[in-house]
């Protein structure tokens, strides 16, 4: 039985352009398209980029599953993993 196919949202995705290797979604900050006369020269230059908050990731994330982010929680999975092998020893 055939599934069906993802659709990326393209609204979505031109906001929401990239997936870095650490499993994080890339956005842009907002308050940059005009009325930049009136701001103060740190105010224009430091437009840049952030991430989308873990709040918001798989809402994101199903909007546009071409970007394949996959939030990596590489760091709590060893911890756990040595939480647990020491609790048997620790027991003896």
């Amino acid at each position: 039985m055939a599934g069906f196919k993802l659709k990326t949202r393209k609204a979505a995705a031109k906001r929401f352009r990239k997936a870095t290797a650490n499993g994080k979604i890339v956005r842009s900050k907002g308050a940059h398209g005009h009325f930049l006369s009136k701001r103060g020269q740190k105010a224009r230059t430091s437009q840049g980029t952030t991430y989308v908050h873990d709040s918001n990731f798989e809402q994101v994330n199903k909007l546009v599953p071409s970007l394949g982010a996959k939030r990596k929680r590489s760091k709590f999975l060893k911890n756990l993993i040595n939480k647990a092998a020491a609790a048997p020893a620790a027991a003896e």
